[in-house]
């Protein structure tokens, strides 16, 4: 029987190896303290699990929970809030003046509003700052040119929201960069 010492070292696996990428995330001083027990956590419950679907529901879970709690008790959160419910608010209120007609761009711009936030936040969490991250810059990039053919395209046809959605999906990116700056990361 071998003991600890002489086993052989257990190759790493795909899962845990986008689990550490996940861990990113986390805010860096909570990464500095945590970042080695949670890696081992997860090795363990990688291990005992049923199946890779189980132990996805209950990691997604678990980031889901706590990456929240971490990111609203921030700074940049409260931002978040606020500027989601004055969003909120002139939806709901143009909604109910207006009603659903073409004619009024920004109650479909709300919808790309939030994912716009949320994937420069991710963005930003994963590859750094936009102001030393090419691949940030490049999304951004990318995303007003392809807005800006779509407008040029479309802008003047009524009965295309998508166009709408994804400028409310750039707003959303602006937003968030602009928060990042001002605020930082949490």
């Amino acid at each position: 029987m071998r003991d600890a010492m002489t086993r052989p070292a257990r190759q790493e696996s795909r899962s845990l190896r986008l689990y550490a990428r996940l861990l990113e995330l986390y805010p860096p001083a909570f990464l500095q303290q945590h970042r080695a027990e949670m890696l081992q956590n997860f090795a363990d419950l990688e291990d005992a699990a049923a199946s890779k679907a189980a132990l996805w529901l209950l990691i997604g879970k678990d980031l889901t929970v706590t990456l929240t709690s971490h990111f609203f008790a921030s700074r940049l959160g409260g931002y978040v809030i606020g500027v989601l419910v004055a969003w909120i608010l002139l939806f709901v209120i143009g909604y109910f003046r207006y009603g659903s007609t073409p004619g009024h761009p920004a109650l479909h711009a709300f919808g790309g509003f939030l994912p716009g936030m949320l994937s420069m936040y991710i963005a930003t969490r994963l590859y750094g700052t936009t102001q030393n991250s090419s691949y940030v810059i490049g999304v951004l990039v990318a995303c007003v040119s392809l807005f800006t053919i779509g407008y040029l395209r479309y802008g003047g046809t009524p009965g295309y929201p998508a166009l709408q959605v994804f400028g409310g999906f750039l707003l959303g990116m602006l937003s968030m960069s602009i928060a990042t700056r001002f605020y930082g990361m949490p």
